[in-house]
């Protein structure tokens, strides 16, 4: 995927893991939404994982193109 929004639904337009306050890893994705904001959005290393199996990644790079609304959707289980 090209990490441009598909009919206005937000995108996932890269990941990377990075280090929390308390060294813990947590992955930061960079999400650009319907409204054309892009912001960033931590996860807990938990979450993290949760996100990657709900999107079917083996790894962060995966992310990128990803609907945001998948992501969520592995969050909510």
């Amino acid at each position: 995927m090209s990490g441009e929004t598909v009919s206005g639904e937000a995108v996932v337009l890269g990941a990377e893991v990075t280090a929390g306050p308390d060294g813990e890893a947590e992955l930061t994705l960079t999400v650009r939404f319907e409204n054309g904001v892009v912001a960033p959005v931590v996860l807990d290393s938990e979450a993290g994982f949760e996100a990657l199996a709900a999107c079917g990644a083996a790894s962060a790079a995966e992310l990128a193109g990803q609907p945001w609304r998948r992501v969520i959707a592995g969050l909510a289980r």
